[in-house]
């Protein structure tokens, strides 16, 4: 007879096991053995030793500690029994992808050696993230990357700035974007170099020719600062931070993609732990589910192509995932995922979702990524708080018939332009709702930041009760050609437009219909749009602008003077709905997670 095994139930984050657990209950310690009956009294070793006998049903307790694995299900759950792992209540449980650094020797002035034997994507000491060598040397900020001049022919670059010797920068990587559009970056790797120009193994998707600006890194020769690191010719080489001795301190790279493989697994869930420089794999698995976790530089590799590679969806061959989310029916939630090379949680399949997650400092990378990117049908993403991008705050290119609720999305747009809090191109939405949804402090240059971006070629989406504020260009900016567009009851104010419509088409068809939206700043829309008891121009009578408060206020015009929209103004307070997001004398709606502030961050740049 298999023994069975189970374990406490566990709370989401720092929660305690439950009455009842006991001695058949598996249990995984760093003070254990893998010989061990799995017992509290005589714990695994490992938790993939628990993983490999536990079947449909059983649980698995892990105390605190430091465990360096990929856990890997041997076999699924079922939905009345799954298989569970969760942290211990009240202890701190760590899943890494890195691996201790020892045997430094000095190479030259403050620049100390180790021999590695695996590919490196990054290095951390005493828990930070070091930079890669690179020239320029990076500054404060790695989303103002100090950049040199290129001028780009495909896999010929003109840089002048780069003045070293031939061959100085052969095997490293050029980091570019272009200088017209900025749109997206991209990387290469450098084939030769001379003085003053690079040959690259390909051209950089959209940086392909004209003048742009970038960075080179990865090489011995750019390893000129504190804080920096590099891979070359089997060793890892790092300037400490301080000048000190690697030795005195906690180095580890990175060696392993996935803390927890859940791919083609059903019914397994994964509670509580901390997972650093690894994700979780839930690539065609269905009913898995990831809660009260604490992520971060979950995807971490540096050599992202660039491009919009996300034109045909999200796939497993997609460049800069995080947090995978693909099969069907699987949920991250109460989760934190922060400092992403590319995404912080990527979603494709069907009928996934990602709820009350707080998602920050991703897209690093300047690339086709985001907080939350998502392609596929009928997907979920709702109160989550998504901040600090290199490019758009959720992605939802090729998603269909979903719903995109209660997010709270600001301060993206960092290293990129013509992009929005939220940013689609070229989908038909199947229906996809955007509501109750707080977007703010887009800001970029060139072609500027919107709040919600429905770009070129989109049909099919709802826009309602939305607040869009404080964004560079605009609060609602939708794209011809575009059909079948509802925009209602949005809110918007300090936008350089409310809303506008660009793009190639110079009417829109009837089906592109703005009603009871509040429209404090420039409304650009083309010939054709269907608008009706929107609220233009001037004060609308909010509570406190000043302190971002933006409901209505007694004696307001907007109040009462909105029309009915079948499904979605029903219930309103007075004789008609009002005009805008917020419904006078109902409770404001709310966006944005409730995990509590001091899980946000703990820093790691």
């Amino acid at each position: 007879m298999r023994r069975v095994l189970r374990l406490c139930v566990v709370a989401l984050v720092g929660g305690s096991p439950a009455a009842g657990a006991g001695a058949g209950d598996c249990h995984v310690s760093p003070s254990g053995s893998d010989d061990n009956p799995g017992t509290a009294a005589a714990p695994f070793r490992t938790i993939q030793r628990a993983a490999d006998a536990m079947r449909a049903g059983d649980r698995c307790v892990v105390h605190a500690g430091t465990y360096r694995q990929t856990v890997r299900p041997s076999r699924s759950g079922t939905a009345g029994e799954p298989i569970r792992f969760a942290a211990a209540g009240g202890e701190q449980v760590v899943v890494a992808g890195s691996d201790p650094v020892a045997g430094w020797s000095r190479h030259e002035g403050s620049v100390y050696k180790a021999r590695v034997d695996w590919p490196v994507d990054q290095l951390f000491v005493g828990g930070r993230m070091m930079t890669q060598a690179r020239l320029p040397t990076l500054g404060d900020d790695r989303y103002k990357p100090p950049t040199i001049e290129l001028e780009m022919d495909r896999v010929r670059v003109a840089a002048p700035g780069l003045d070293q010797a031939a061959g100085a920068w052969k095997g490293g990587t050029l980091w570019a974007i272009s200088s017209k559009h900025g749109c997206v970056a991209g990387t290469a790797r450098i084939t030769a170099s001379a003085k003053g120009s690079l040959t690259l193994e390909s051209a950089i998707p959209f940086c392909g020719g004209g003048k742009a600006r970038g960075y080179v890194e990865g090489v011995l020769a750019a390893l000129d600062a504190a804080g920096e690191w590099c891979q070359q010719d089997g060793a890892v080489y790092l300037w400490a931070p301080g000048g000190a001795d690697p030795n005195t301190l906690g180095v580890e790279a990175t060696r392993r993609r996935w803390a927890f493989d859940l791919s083609a697994r059903s019914y397994v869930q994964v509670r509580g732990f901390r997972v650093l420089a690894a994700g979780v794999n839930m690539d065609q698995a269905d009913h898995c589910l990831v809660a009260g976790c604490r992520f971060r530089w979950s995807s971490f590799r540096r050599d992202i192509r660039g491009g919009f590679n996300r034109d045909g969806g999200i796939s497993p061959a997609s460049e800069g995932l995080g947090i995978v989310v693909g099969g069907h029916d699987n949920a991250v939630r109460d989760c934190v995922v922060a400092y992403c090379i590319g995404d912080g949680i990527s979603v494709y399949g069907e009928d996934n979702t990602v709820a009350n997650c707080v998602v920050h400092d991703c897209d690093l990378s300047a690339s086709d990524c985001a907080p939350v990117a998502a392609s596929g049908k009928g997907h979920v993403i709702r109160n989550c708080t998504l901040y600090r991008a290199g490019r758009s705050g959720l992605l939802h290119r090729k998603f269909r018939a979903g719903r995109i609720e209660h997010n709270h999305i600001h301060h993206v747009g960092l290293m990129t332009s013509d992009l929005g809090g939220t940013y689609t191109y070229s989908t038909d939405g199947g229906g996809t709702v955007l509501a109750f949804n707080r977007i703010h402090d887009v800001h970029c240059p060139g072609y500027g930041g919107s709040g919600i971006y429905i770009d070129n070629a989109c049909a099919n989406f709802v826009v309602r009760h939305n607040l869009c504020y404080d964004n560079q260009l605009a609060g609602i900016h939708i794209n011809t050609p575009a059909r079948n567009m509802l925009v209602c009851n949005n809110t918007t104010a300090r936008n350089a437009h409310s809303i506008i419509s660009g793009g190639g088409s110079r009417t829109v068809p009837p089906s592109f219909a703005v009603t009871n939206n509040i429209f404090p700043d420039r409304v650009s829309l083309r010939q054709g749009a269907k608008l009706l008891r929107n609220f233009i121009g001037r004060s609308p009578g909010f509570v406190d602008a000043e302190k971002c408060d933006f409901r209505l206020k007694e004696g307001s015009p907007c109040i009462d003077t909105g029309t009915q929209v079948q499904g979605l103004t029903e219930g309103h307070a007075g004789k008609a709905p009002d005009q805008g997001c917020f419904e006078h004398g109902r409770p404001a709606w709310t966006a944005g997670s409730t995990l509590p502030r001091h899980l946000w961050d703990e820093g790691g740049w």
